[in-house]
């Protein structure tokens, strides 16, 4: 069997191509003859035999792309703000990718690409591998669209939801937070748990806290325990093992 090698074909390659196909010939042996796939001549085919269902599809793309203006006002808008503030959904400071969708319908009626968007929230998006630890921030008031559908219904819920009590007690963890951050860092703003040396970090040295300690060694010789299902117990200080008697 021939390994088919993916080229490119010219515009005089893909009108005899065509033609072929359309003449009655195989689109598997014409993608062997120009190493191409089938898929790629039954596609040269489509084009001219359903050419309305393909014109459409280009218009759409088309309304898809943002302009050169588009892109700089939703970057502004990105780089300047925060979702809360936006009112998207969900109303947290820190963006994801479904807040930019939503911000790009908004203000354009738009659905940008996955490259565009990540190239115009690459600035705001946290990275994975950068594990931040963010000083406490000061609640907001409590309101009605913080909730789910199902905790809005419940009239006893939202009641208590929105009484003065429960701001209060928000209020009184965010302090008690705030209290235990400043004991432990004093004025950062974040604490950065990976070592970046060009990351920002607190004034305390106290990170190694927030680190689980390093398993210690094993002395030589000796086989590490098991932990399953079918490990058999040994007993402990509380539930002395039964002995088995011969009989």
């Amino acid at each position: 069997m021939v390994k088919k090698v993916h080229t490119s074909l010219n515009d005089e390659q893909r009108q005899e191509a065509t033609r072929r196909v359309l003449a009655g010939e195989k689109a598997s042996a014409l993608s062997v003859e120009y190493g191409v796939t089938r898929a790629y001549i039954s596609l040269l085919k489509a084009y001219v035999l359903h050419p309305e269902r393909y014109e459409k599809l280009r218009e759409k793309k088309l309304t898809r792309a943002l302009t050169t203006e588009q892109l700089a006002d939703f970057r502004t808008a990105i780089e300047t703000s925060d979702p809360s503030i936006l009112n998207l959904d969900p109303p947290t400071r820190a963006w994801c990718m479904d807040h930019g969708y939503q911000l790009a319908e908004r203000m354009f009626g738009k659905r940008p690409s996955v490259r565009v968007m990540k190239e115009c929230m690459a600035p705001v998006l946290r990275i994975k591998n950068d594990r931040l630890m963010r000083r406490p921030q000061p609640p907001e008031p409590h309101h009605i669209s913080q909730l789910s559908p199902e905790f809005a219904k419940n009239e006893e819920f939202l009641e208590y939801y929105l009484s003065p009590q429960a701001n209060k007690l928000a209020y009184r963890e965010y302090e008690l937070a705030l209290a235990d951050w400043i004991s432990r860092y004093g004025d950062a703003t974040e604490i950065h748990l990976d070592g970046d040396p060009n990351a920002t970090s607190a004034s305390h040295e106290d990170e190694d806290d927030l680190l689980p300690p390093p398993a210690k060694p094993l002395p030589p010789g000796t086989r590490r325990q098991s932990k399953g299902k079918h490990t058999p117990t040994r007993g402990t200080n509380f539930t002395p093992s039964k002995k088995k008697r011969r009989k």
